[in-house]
């Protein structure tokens, strides 16, 4: 759950809960699953078809969620050089952060403004910095919102340098990440591809009354069933083998 619900707020989705996801999700699952069935009528492939759209689903949250902390991570040495700009003028962090509001990228302002608003309606700068890191849902957020936790604490001695060195650190990695991205990003979407196709063709070949009975035999369900194992545990290996490990966001 825990997989589930970071993702839900990397993909800007937290609102909706897991709960509301997974209900969403497997009502999707069993639809597809009566259509086909009631198409085709191969149980073994509206049931493998269900639980295939289910991890497809969850597969399309992981892979929003990635593409927007992409999107975000790009953003946030404007952010920190903002409020490092600020730092250095004198400004006190809510005041930083309300400059953000108003004249930061524009994707974040909005987080921004909803951070200001509560806390001018009352909440505390710590329980307003964990909504905005939920907000995000992304690692360098995270920091971030750490730092100026701990700087609220203990005081802004060390911010201005804190800041400086995470900016410079950041940039580095958005650098060296996107050349990986770039070489590698090609290998999941050809796994999909892969994944996918044969499916259709049992699909197509379903169409057929002595195929249809054919899947619906004993041997039938066992291959299809072989066919499910092995598409999955040869997705999961492409994408263990070519995917990027995304950093753990341990202060969530």
């Amino acid at each position: 759950m825990k997989w589930l619900q970071s993702n839900l707020e990397g993909a800007g989705l937290a609102k909706h809960g897991v709960a509301g996801f997974l209900v969403v999700a497997i009502a999707i699952a069993l639809f597809l699953a009566v259509s086909v069935y009631s198409f085709l009528e191969v149980l073994a492939l509206s049931v493998f078809l269900a639980l295939g759209s289910f991890a497809f689903l969850l597969e399309a949250v992981a892979s929003r969620a990635k593409a927007r902390r992409r999107n975000l991570m790009s953003l946030w040495p404007e952010v920190i050089d903002s409020l490092h700009s600020a730092v250095i003028a004198g400004l006190t962090l809510p005041d930083a952060i309300d400059d953000l509001a108003l004249s930061g990228p524009q994707r974040l302002r909005a987080s921004f403004q909803r951070f200001s608003a509560r806390l001018d309606s009352g909440w505390s700068f710590v329980d307003s910095i964990e909504k905005l890191k939920s907000e995000f849902g992304d690692v360098h957020a995270d920091r971030l919102c750490e730092i100026l936790r701990l700087v609220s604490n203990l005081g802004s001695e060390a911010l201005s340098s804190t800041l400086k060195i995470q900016a410079e650190n950041l940039r580095r990695e958005l650098a060296l990440r996107g050349q990986i991205d770039a070489k590698q990003g090609w290998v999941v979407g050809t796994a999909k591809i892969a994944v996918a196709a044969p499916w259709l063709v049992v699909a197509m070949l379903s169409m057929r009354p002595e195929n249809a009975l054919a899947y619906n035999s004993f041997e039938g369900v066992s291959i299809l069933l072989l066919g499910f194992v092995v598409s999955i545990l040869a997705y999961r290996l492409v994408q263990f083998l070519g995917g990027l490990p995304e950093m753990p966001r341990v202060f969530a």
